[in-house]
């Protein structure tokens, strides 16, 4: 049970962490040289910080939501379980 609550927590915090850094990519405004973000080396041009900015922003957001729908869905499933 402990496990559950700690990968529940763990996902939940990465999936921000990842979300945060795919709007700081979004929004970063120099265009230039390249940005450091996550260990990937990104080159500052639009089309490239708003793939790499959008693809982060997505994978933290399903993060976020897979262990939230997943519990719901066990909750529906076994409405005893609690």
């Amino acid at each position: 049970m402990i496990l559950k609550k700690g990968l529940f927590i763990l996902s939940i915090l990465i999936g921000i962490f990842l979300s945060y850094q795919g709007y700081s990519i979004l929004t970063f405004s120099a265009r230039g040289e390249a940005i450091y973000k996550l260990g990937l080396l990104i080159p500052a041009q639009s089309s490239s910080l708003y793939l790499y900015g959008s693809i982060f922003l997505i994978l933290g957001l399903l993060l976020i939501l897979i262990p939230l729908v997943l519990r719901t869905f066990a909750n529906f499933k076994n409405p005893n379980n609690s």
